[in-house]
């Protein structure tokens, strides 16, 4: 709530209240701070836009919490994970969190120092101010992520170890891709500041400012997409399917020709670019697998199967591997001890082969399928094949850069219901995540009801 609403509205408030409690004070301000107001109005506006965002995710993971029914006592921690109950958080990972941030809020007061007490702070602070600032407002957020992470990094782990000796170099991608998206970050707004400066700039002055900002982006934008590679460095597996206890894990199916899709960065525009500068910098930089396991997290951690032969897994659900001969029987068998088995419609013959046998094995309540970008006549080609699947809805289109475009679920007596996941001109409703959620909301619905009466967590 406070993320959905409060904040958004206080940072509304405090910029429309600063020339009102201060009238004397404000022509000076203005006078010496205007170059600044662009920035930081994109800076603001990227907070109202991405605050009510992480309040919904919030909220999802709070009033999801799936829970053993057979332990009867909501106090109980969740029991996902390979040994039942979850761990405490994460200690080191908390000190972190709490350091970043207290860190991030010293920052964050820079700006203020140099304009209340410009003869105290350095000669290189000043012109700075507002890109110390900025470096202290992310400093908090990644603050927050991490403190978050130590509350969820508990038994949800499955019982796995790195898939990769040189996990160590993921580490190393981590600090470059910090430091590109840093730079990034300096180029673009800094390239901002000059075009704001009551300075008459010559035409290739203007023109070099607009190309380093141009730059920036770019840089940023490859900043994120080492964050990602370096998430793929550090990824882990299960080494062995029957490690896994029934009803710990949600199975996540798809055709391997979706993985480059589905696990490829989310590009947006040129931060500093048009529409790009308010969201650009506060973008998710997580791929759609990442999402879909995030918002599946509540009923447990998404695991899949691996590609035969990859070398670098990708991110999302945690893999593991089967022989390529054989593989359709341990596939049974993890549907059967599944929370809940998702799976991505197409055309090959393996998916096909899934589905079907998902239709036999499953309740109508553990299953939930994904429609990516298919043409319509591949999805008669799926609905001939399994009749149990709804007519092919007609916002359907391959030209969609979606990689979901809609969630079908089932009543209990098989009645197919299908939810779009974009919106009537094809475009996905803000971010993957908050799109899925009222899509996936009878699917969850039906889960919790169905696991209190049944009182089991699978079949």
């Amino acid at each position: 709530m406070l993320c959905q609403t409060v904040f958004p509205l206080l940072l509304f408030g405090l910029f429309i209240a600063i020339p009102l409690l201060v009238p004397d004070r404000f022509p000076q301000w203005w006078d010496r701070w205007w170059r600044y107001v662009v920035p930081l109005s994109t800076v603001l506006g990227g907070l109202v836009m991405w605050l009510p965002q992480q309040g919904k995710r919030l909220s999802w993971s709070g009033r999801w919490e799936f829970r053993d029914p057979a332990q009867g006592d909501p106090a109980q921690e969740p029991a996902t994970g390979v040994d039942g109950p979850a761990r405490p958080p994460h200690t080191r990972l908390r000190v972190l969190g709490y350091v970043m941030m207290l860190a991030g809020v010293a920052l964050t007061t820079v700006p203020t120092l140099v304009l209340q007490r410009p003869d105290i702070t350095p000669d290189w602070v000043e012109p700075n101010g507002f890109l110390i600032g900025v470096t202290g407002l992310f400093s908090v957020l990644y603050g927050g992520k991490t403190l978050k992470l130590a509350r969820t990094r508990q038994a949800r782990e499955l019982l796995s170890r790195p898939i990769r000796r040189d996990a160590w170099l993921g580490s190393l991608l981590w600090v470059a891709a910090w430091l590109c998206c840093l730079v990034g970050l300096t180029l673009t707004l800094g390239g901002l500041s000059v075009m704001m400066e009551p300075l008459d700039l010559a035409w290739w002055q203007m023109f070099l400012t607009l190309w380093t900002m141009v730059l920036g982006g770019f840089v940023f934008t490859q900043g994120r997409k080492t964050f990602l590679r370096a998430r793929r460095h550090r990824s882990r597996f299960v080494p062995d399917h029957r490690h896994l206890k029934a009803g710990s894990y949600v199975l996540y199916l798809r055709s391997f020709r979706e993985d480059e899709q589905q696990t490829a960065l989310h590009e947006v525009p040129l931060p500093g670019m048009g529409g790009g500068a308010i969201t650009g910098f506060l973008v998710s930089g997580a791929s759609a697998e990442e999402h879909l396991a995030e918002i599946l997290r509540p009923v447990g951690p998404l695991v899949a199967v691996g590609a035969p032969g990859e070398r670098l897994p990708h991110v999302g659900a945690v893999r593991m591997y089967l022989p390529h001969e054989g593989w359709q029987e341990p596939v049974r068998e993890l549907m059967r001890k599944s929370r809940l088995t998702a799976l991505t419609l197409g055309t090959s013959e393996g998916t096909m082969w899934e589905l079907a046998e998902a239709f036999q094995l499953l309740p109508p309540h553990r299953l939930v399928l994904f429609i990516p970008a298919l043409k319509k006549a591949e999805y008669q080609r799926i609905r001939a094949a399994a009749p149990r699947l709804p007519e092919c809805p007609r916002w359907l289109d391959t030209q969609h850069r979606t990689v979901i475009q809609g969630v079908i679920h089932f009543a209990a007596d098989w009645t197919p219901a299908i939810a779009p996941v974009v919106d009537d001109y094809g475009n996905v409703k803000s971010n993957l995540f908050t799109a899925m959620m009222p899509a996936l909301l009878p699917a969850f619905t039906a889960i919790e009801e169905y696991e209190k009466e049944t009182g089991v967590l699978y079949g």
